[in-house]
Formats: structure tokens, C-alpha cells, sequence
């Protein structure tokens, strides 16, 4: 073999999760960023040349880098800098850290937090009127955790022109006073935000990159090399990929970016065209424009998830589909003729219903239509994933029993309801095509964007100690608290955030899977996960990640 042809990098003395879910103990031999041998050391000598590197991978394991199957890389770069209310638990704590914030930027013409949760308020959600306290001379939002409840002051309303005579938006709720028309300061789901947000001054290419590498920083420290972004979804969309195209050709990322559109009811198929014309426009080694988001329903713990059956705190209602069904089928037909796509966010069985019968009229199984969250599912309508070729895109790290179990979910549910949400294993014994996900952002406060509290979370199923969720506790309780049975075995779970979102997104051919040929996309572990006595990742951490044949993070 020629100098020339001899590997950049040996990674040795490794455990190699291969395809098959074997793990291969050896050496793996990388040249311009592409895995060119997996075997014995003896076999990787013919790779190595003078200026080859070595790695020690110390008896570990050798994961394909994560794929992060569902994500808001964007939007969460960009809120990590702004004001962030996800240490507070009380209102107390909220105003406490918006004053903080407030007092020390008096420099922005406008206020963007995130991360309050729905426990501490009423109902109707936080008010405009402790927010004008707060924040009085500027607009001023913050979304919630889950992201699909915004708390907005008085200038932010007059700014959107929402008054007493605004009409709620398709799918959305302007929340009144109690015995008024008036607006409370509490909107719900993305369409009634963005009646705020797009009137907001809109991120520019800069800003933009600026949250990428933000994500990218902490997305390497993970192990992710690979993402699907559902959605900038409250600002201008175009600046966002324009920014990520820039980045990739000068080098800069460090991820693989399959990107969305968002795709609204009112529009309908008259978007079309429009969506066709932009995804031309952003195309690049590792960024694709190639994907329809759709929301479909809002969450149960805003009462914007469609159920099939009524909530149990609000007698008759089951929540209200953002899309009519026959509008949903004809633009899903008009979407798969021009070959997106689709991606849904389903929340609650009801919604996850009316996706199935539109994906259904719609056709085209070839396209690996994703459904995602999946929250809740009538356990009838699992089969029809697989029989459709659906993919369901799952967000494990949500799959524990906290305090807000007790005090939220359980009241609007009912206990039996609430635990059976968060189904998966029944979706696996289905033979459903399974992509992980983290929702980054979005979620709970404990939510996180690490590979390994998904993977955990989702072999465990178990309730937390003291609401975090890295203290995990194995336990098979009394009701078998969100369905203990559905957990799965490691290798699985493992694979469903690796070669899960790969299939998802048309990258089989490229990563996924550690084979000769494909991307060196890798991450290193601080342990051999697969031989431990419990078979939990509870301590894993990545020691190591390479994209492309490249070390993005070390330690």
C-alpha cells in the first residue's frame, strides 16, 4: 500500500458496535473520512504509515456517532442565550430571574426567555399583568418549556395587534380574563406565538451561526453528529439555512443537518410551490432542505392535544385538531407528488389517528413519513405504522414519572390514561421503524439533548429521584407506572439513536452503522457498555467524538 493510501487515524484496542448489534473487539483504520477497516490489529498494520495517528480507545466501547432524530438545533442555540427561567420551579423564582435579566440588558429592544413551566399558574396561564411589573417599557416573551405556551406582556400584545376582538388563530388560543374578552398574556401553540415573534426584530445569518455553534458545542460533548431539525418555527426560517449552508462551505460544521419547512393549515396546498422553490435553494454535502413539518396538535398539559376521548378535567372536550382532516389529506397528497417528506408532531391518539388516515390517502411509503412525540397512541393504531412504512420518532428522555406526573397528568388523564402514554416497546414487537430523538429544547426542564438519558430512560423506565433524571432508580412499581413492560433491551435502544435517524433521513448509505466505506462519524466511551452487569448506561459518558474522520471533542 502507498503512503499516500495508508490510513489518517488507527483507533485500537476498542469494542466496535457493528451492525447485527455485534460488538467486535479491535482496531478501526480511518482515511479521509471514511472507515476503510474494521478487524484485528494484525489487519490494521497494512493502514498504518508514518504519519498516521493513534488512538487508545481503552478497552471501550466505539458507538456510530448519535443521530439526534428530532431536535430544534437552531432555536435552542439561540435561546441558550437568552433569558432562561428552567432553574425556577415557583413564580417567585420566575420574576426573580426575568428581573435579574431585565436589569442587566437594558440594552435590547426587545425581552426573549424560555423554560417556565405550566405547575405554578392557573389554568389560563401565567398572567400579562405580573410581566408588565417585571418588564414594562419593552416587548417582552417567553416561551414555555414545552414550547407551545408563550407568556407575553402588553407590549408585546399591542406590538402583534391582539386585543379583545382578536380571533383565535387556526389550531391556537389567545387565553381571556376569567369572565372577559380580554387577553390574559398566555398564547397557545406555535401560529398564535408567531403572531408576536414575527413582529419581533428577526435573526439575521450571523445570529444564526452564532446559535449553531452554541449547539454544535454542546452536541459534540454528547456524541451527536447528525441531527433532523424539526423547525425554526417563530422567526423568519430563510436566514437560519442560509447560515447553515455558509457554515458548511467554509468547513465550520460539525454536524450532519437534514432541515424543515414548516407547512401551516391555513396555507394549505397553496404552499406548495413555495416549499419546492426553497428546498432548490439548500442543498450542500451535509445540509438538506428536504422536509414538511406539520403540527397536527398542540400538548395535553396545555389542553391543545386532540384526544379520541375527552380530557378528565374538562367534561365533553378533547382538544381541537389543528388541521381538518380532508385539508391535512389533500395537502399531504400535493406534498408527496413533489416528494417531501413529512414529518408530525402527534402528541395525543387523536391527533396520531387523523395522521395515519391522511398518510394513508396520501401514499407514498417510499418517502419514510415520520410521526413524532407520540405521547399518547390507541394501541389499535400501531400496526399501521409499519404497514404504511411510517417511521416513529420517539423522545425517551421524557419517559419517567416526576412530580408533574402527580399534579398535572394524572388530573387531566385520569391514572389509567396517564400510564399508558409512552408507548415503545409495543412499537418495536410491531416491527415500526424507530428513530430517537431529544426535542432539544423542548420538554421538561429535565429534559436533555445527551443520547444517554434517552437510551437509559428508555431501558429503565423508572421513576425519578428527586425530579432529575440523573438519578435513575430501577424499580418495577405497583400499576407498573408508564407501562414498566414497554422498556427495551440496550443494543436496541443504542440503535434506534444511531441507525434509527440515519434510516429516517435517507443517511443509511452514509452513517449509522460502523462499516467499511461509510462516514467515520464515531464517539469513544469512558466504558464497555455492553458488558456491564446491569446493562444500563447510567454512568456512560463520551470520552471522544470524530466526525467526518475528525476529533471534534476530547477529554
Amino acid at each position: 500500500m502507498l503512503e499516500g493510501e495508508k490510513a489518517d487515524a488507527v483507533l485500537y484496542n476498542g469494542v466496535f458496535f457493528t451492525p447485527g448489534n455485534v460488538s467486535l473487539a479491535g482496531c478501526l483504520a480511518v482515511r479521509s473520512g471514511r472507515i476503510v477497516y474494521i478487524g484485528s490489529e494484525a489487519g490494521s498494520r497494512s493502514f498504518t504509515g508514518k504519519n498516521t495517528a493513534f488512538i487508545d480507545c481503552g478497552g471501550n466501547s466505539v458507538l456510530p456517532g448519535f443521530f439526534d432524530g428530532h431536535c430544534h438545533a437552531f432555536m435552542g442555540g439561540r435561546l441558550m442565550n437568552s433569558c432562561l427561567l428552567t432553574s425556577g420551579q415557583t413564580k417567585s423564582d420566575y420574576f426573580r430571574l426575568i428581573r435579574e435579566y431585565t436589569d442587566e440588558h437594558g440594552e435590547k429592544e426587545s425581552i426573549l426567555g424560555f423554560g417556565w413551566c405550566h405547575m405554578p399558574f392557573e389554568s389560563i396561564g401565567p398572567s400579562r399583568k405580573d410581566l408588565d411589573r417585571l418588564v414594562p417599557d419593552r416587548p417582552a416573551i417567553f416561551l414555555s418549556v414545552d414550547y407551545h405556551s408563550a407568556w407575553v406582556n402588553s407590549k408585546a400584545l399591542e406590538i402583534a395587534g391582539i386585543n379583545r376582538n382578536t380571533s383565535d388563530p387556526t389550531g391556537g388560543r389567545i387565553e381571556s380574563e376569567p369572565g372577559s374578552d380580554e387577553p390574559h398574556g398566555c398564547l397557545r401553540e406555535m401560529l398564535t406565538i408567531r403572531m408576536v415573534t414575527m413582529k419581533l426584530p428577526q435573526p439575521g445569518k450571523e445570529q444564526w451561526k452564532n446559535a449553531l455553534r452554541t449547539y454544535m458545542k454542546r452536541a459534540a460533548a454528547g456524541g451527536i453528529t447528525s441531527l433532523f431539525d424539526a423547525g425554526i418555527l417563530n422567526s423568519s426560517q430563510e436566514p437560519g439555512f442560509c447560515a447553515a449552508m455558509e457554515m458548511d462551505k467554509a468547513g465550520e460544521l460539525t454536524v450532519r443537518m437534514r432541515l424543515s419547512q414548516l407547512c401551516t393549515p391555513d396555507a394549505g396546498v397553496k404552499q406548495v410551490p413555495e416549499l419546492v422553490a426553497a428546498r432548490k435553494k439548500y442543498q450542500s454535502e451535509n445540509v438538506h432542505l428536504s422536509v414538511a413539518k406539520v403540527f397536527m396538535d398542540g400538548t395535553i398539559e396545555g389542553h391543545t392535544g386532540f384526544l379520541l376521548k375527552p380530557y378528565e378535567d374538562r367534561k365533553g372536550y378533547r382538544g381541537k385538531p389543528v388541521w381538518e382532516l380532508e385539508n391535512f389529506k389533500e395537502t399531504a397528497l400535493e406534498l408527496r407528488k413533489q416528494g417531501f417528506q413529512i414529518h408530525v408532531h402527534s402528541i395525543s391518539d387523536g391527533a396520531t389517528r387523523n395522521t395515519l388516515d391522511g398518510l394513508e390517502y396520501a401514499g407514498g411509503k417510499e418517502l419514510r413519513h415520520t410521526l413524532a412525540h407520540l405521547e399518547l397512541v390507541d394501541p389499535s393504531d400501531i400496526k399501521r405504522f409499519a404497514e404504511l412504512g411510517l417511521v416513529a420518532s420517539i423522545q425517551p428522555s421524557r419517559y419517567y414519572m416526576d412530580s408533574d406526573y402527580y399534579q398535572e397528568t394524572v388530573p387531566m388523564l385520569a391514572k389509567k390514561r396517564a400510564n399508558e402514554r409512552y408507548l415503545l416497546g409495543d412499537f418495536k414487537k410491531a416491527g415500526v421503524n424507530i428513530a430517537f430523538g431529544s426535542d432539544w429544547p423542548w420538554g421538561t426542564v429535565s429534559s436533555s439533548m445527551d443520547p444517554f438519558k434517552a437510551i437509559g430512560t428508555a431501558v429503565i423506565r423508572s421513576r425519578m429521584k428527586n425530579d432529575s433524571i440523573d438519578e435513575y432508580e430501577l424499580m418495577e412499581e405497583v400499576d407498573n407506572p408508564y407501562e414498566y413492560n414497554e422498556h427495551i433491551d440496550l443494543k436496541s435502544a443504542i440503535e434506534y439513536h444511531t441507525y434509527g435517524g440515519a434510516y429516517q433521513n435517507f443517511l443509511e448509505d452514509v452513517t449509522g452503522t460502523i462499516e467499511v466505506g461509510k462516514k467515520a462519524d464515531l464517539i469513544v466511551l469512558n466504558e464497555d457498555v455492553f458488558s456491564k452487569r446491569d446493562k444500563s448506561p447510567k454512568d456512560t459518558e463520551v470520552v471522544m467524538t470524530i466526525f467526518n474522520g475528525r476529533v471534534i471533542y476530547s477529554r
